[in-house]
């Protein structure tokens, strides 16, 4: 009988061992009872899967690029918003100074109009705002030719008087302070060729209007009507413009009426000034 050599017999064991768990595994793959239970099995793991790990994951990534494009979105938004607001700003002071170039254009074009009289322009510098219907100051004083009672218009109108002089500057009384005597004579444009004498009284605070009361009764005064400086009563040049009538009221006693004119200058809102100066 041959005899096998060591390396033999362990060759031989090997190939039969692996012969042997072949058919096994075979066997039991077709009739494993299991498989039913390992297919649920992977089933079961998969859904785990998706629902603990991978969903929450894909959620995560997703609010985190939503995060971010709001983020971009709200940055670019405060950026527009500055923008609007720097330009509404431009916008502001490109209105501010339309409005200083049109107001300095109707002051030039007074000055050519009034001949007897010189246009002292100026700048107002101060106005207290406890007395700021009352008075203000402008930087021209008597060094510019200034002088104590000239009139002082805005490009809109007549505006009140010098009431103090200094070097270099000067203090306006306004038509609309509620002190001291501030009458001035004037007249009411009845047609282009005739006019009804009165005098500005003072301001009506409660009307927002001048009170003016007729020299002669007897002329019929409507609503628009304009009013102008007469020149009566030395102060004032004739023809600067006061106001135009706002109302009529008919006094009880049917002698004479109130007439309140309201302002053709602006007394709230004014700049630029000029002063006028008989040459």
């Amino acid at each position: 009988m041959r005899k096998w050599t060591r390396t033999q017999r362990i060759l031989i064991a090997t190939i039969t061992v692996l012969l042997s768990l072949t058919v096994f595994l075979n066997i039991l793959r077709i009739a494993s009872p299991l498989d039913g239970i390992n297919a649920a099995g992977y089933d079961v793991f998969t859904m785990l899967r998706y629902s603990l790990i991978e969903r929450p994951v894909t959620s995560i990534q997703e609010f985190v690029g939503d995060f971010t494009q709001l983020w971009k979105v709200k940055q670019e938004n405060e950026k527009l918003r500055t923008q609007l607001e720097l330009l509404a700003i431009y916008q502001a002071k490109l209105a501010e100074a339309y409005r200083q170039i049109e107001a300095l254009k109707q002051i030039a074009g007074l000055e050519l109009a009034m001949n007897d009289y010189e246009l002292i322009n100026g700048t107002v510098i101060y106005r207290p705002i406890e007395a700021f219907d009352n008075s203000l100051s402008i930087n021209i004083g008597k060094n510019d030719g200034v002088k104590v009672d000239d009139a002082v218009i805005s490009s809109k109108g007549l505006i009140g008087k010098v009431e103090e002089v200094f070097d270099d500057r000067s203090v306006v009384r306004l038509l609309t302070t509620e002190s001291g005597n501030n009458k001035v004579t004037v007249k009411i444009q009845l047609s282009p060729s005739q006019t009804a004498e009165a005098i500005l009284e003072r301001y009506d605070v409660e009307h927002e209007a001048f009170e003016v009361r007729l020299v002669t009764t007897g002329y019929a005064i409507t609503k628009g009507m304009s009013v102008i400086s007469s020149g009566l009563g030395g102060v004032f040049p004739s023809g600067l413009l006061v106001g135009y009538v706002k109302e009529v009221v008919e006094l009880d006693n049917a002698v004479g009426m109130n007439i309140y004119v309201s302002p053709a200058a602006d007394f709230k809102s004014f700049e630029y000034v000029a002063v006028v100066s008989r040459r």
